[in-house]
């Protein structure tokens, strides 16, 4: 009797496991179905076809161990020559370790052999000289990260060079493989350092691009019409070297830290960023942060307003590039950092402020007018002004 209690006892246990089994094995079925589904970034909005480039410069700062930074390269293609092959979103030797660290890799999120994107691999450029926005990526991300800003400003009329800096976790720098191990959130110190180094690089890119035939754009580049730009580190990146650069017309940050209250005011800064980002706002969303550096990124405002902000609401930290468009497996999905705007729409927020801000700081040297903009995407709020130490 006493055995036949015991199997009695041990059945429910044998399904409830068979049971677990059995909804893991429907979970992963589903997420792997869904992460190999073709992914078909959305076309650009402007009148040009799109050519996309690799190459690479030479650094802005002594480096023995890697002397050349690449950058890629998004430009307008003349239709009759826009012939090449589709681009690769992600080629080879660059998607190592290169997702938001809260993402990570695997199974759980979009396999980036599936994404689909505009451009075409070398096409001839489309005639005439062009202005130039030079754009830097966040802490620990991948160029082909910011495709949809690339390919839909170029579609515009501009040409995007993307710096890749040696905190990018897989690139290729001429014809050579280089890793770096993906690391923690930097602190504050750190940051800074970072930061003055990536403005060094963006500062020695805009330069080569502009004085030496460079790739498929050479020579297409109006030296005196360039604006920055940078996501997260890369825009605090973007508004130190725009501050160094004469012919800079300004900087859009995005949801980056400020830079230290600078010596004087050459240029417009601008920041769009997440209404609830540290970076802008108090009190804020510290999603993961340090303490520490969450009171650095609300002192530093506080200290070094941009000349114009504003935010956007549903946005998280990830949000300024392709990532919202990522299939992220739950519960990997909730720390994204996307926040919960829809991908289309925070998509035609950061396209259309970019580049309503770019052909204004290039033609009137001041930024876009903000009730305009604040008319035409309701998804935008003014930031308060913090008082100014």
């Amino acid at each position: 009797m006493s055995g036949w209690s015991r199997r009695r006892g041990v059945r429910p246990a044998a399904v409830l496991l068979l049971l677990v089994v059995v909804l893991c094995a429907g979970y992963l079925a589903v997420v792997g179905v869904l992460r190999y589904r073709v992914l078909e970034l959305p076309r650009p909005d402007g009148g040009h076809p799109v050519g996309r480039a690799l190459t690479d410069v030479p650094a802005g700062t002594p480096d023995p161990d890697e002397p050349r930074r690449a950058v890629w390269l998004w430009y307008p293609a003349d239709p009759a020559g826009h012939q090449g092959p589709a681009v690769a979103y992600a080629p080879a030797g660059w998607r190592a370790g290169a997702l938001p660290p809260a993402l990570g890799r695997g199974w759980f999120v979009q396999d980036m052999d599936r994404v689909r994107s505009w451009a075409r691999d070398e096409s001839a450029p489309a005639p005439g000289i062009r202005p130039l926005i030079a754009l830097a990526p966040g802490y620990g991300t991948a160029p082909w990260m910011y495709t949809t800003l690339g390919e839909d400003l170029a579609s515009r009329g501009y040409i995007v060079a993307l710096l890749v800096p040696t905190t990018t976790p897989s690139r290729v720098v001429d014809g050579e493989q280089r890793t770096t191990p993906p690391g923690g959130q930097p602190e504050p110190e750190e940051i800074d350092r970072l930061s003055v180094d990536q403005a060094a690089d963006m500062t020695a890119m805009v330069a080569a691009l502009t004085a030496e035939r460079v790739g498929p754009i050479g020579g297409h580049i109006d030296p005196g019409r360039v604006v920055l730009g940078g996501h997260s580190l890369g825009g605090m990146a973007a508004a130190l070297a725009c501050e160094q650069m004469d012919r800079c017309a300004g900087s859009v940050n995005l949801d980056g830290p400020q830079p230290a209250p600078p010596a004087g005011d050459r240029a417009p800064r601008l920041l769009i960023a997440s209404d609830h980002s540290c970076a802008v706002a108090v009190p804020c969303d510290a999603q993961g942060a340090s303490a520490a550096r969450v009171d650095w990124l609300v002192e530093r405002h506080r200290r070094s307003i941009p000349d114009w902000e504003v935010g956007v609401a549903g946005a998280g930290h990830n949000s300024f590039g392709d990532t919202p468009f990522y299939f992220t497996a739950p519960p990997v999905n909730d720390l994204a950092g996307t926040g919960d705007i829809p991908a289309d729409r925070m998509r035609t927020v950061t396209t259309t402020v970019l580049a309503a801000a770019a052909a204004d700081l290039l033609a009137t040297g001041a930024p876009p007018p903000l009730p305009d903009l604040l008319a035409e995407l309701p998804e935008l709020e003014p930031l308060p002004e913090a008082p100014a130490s």
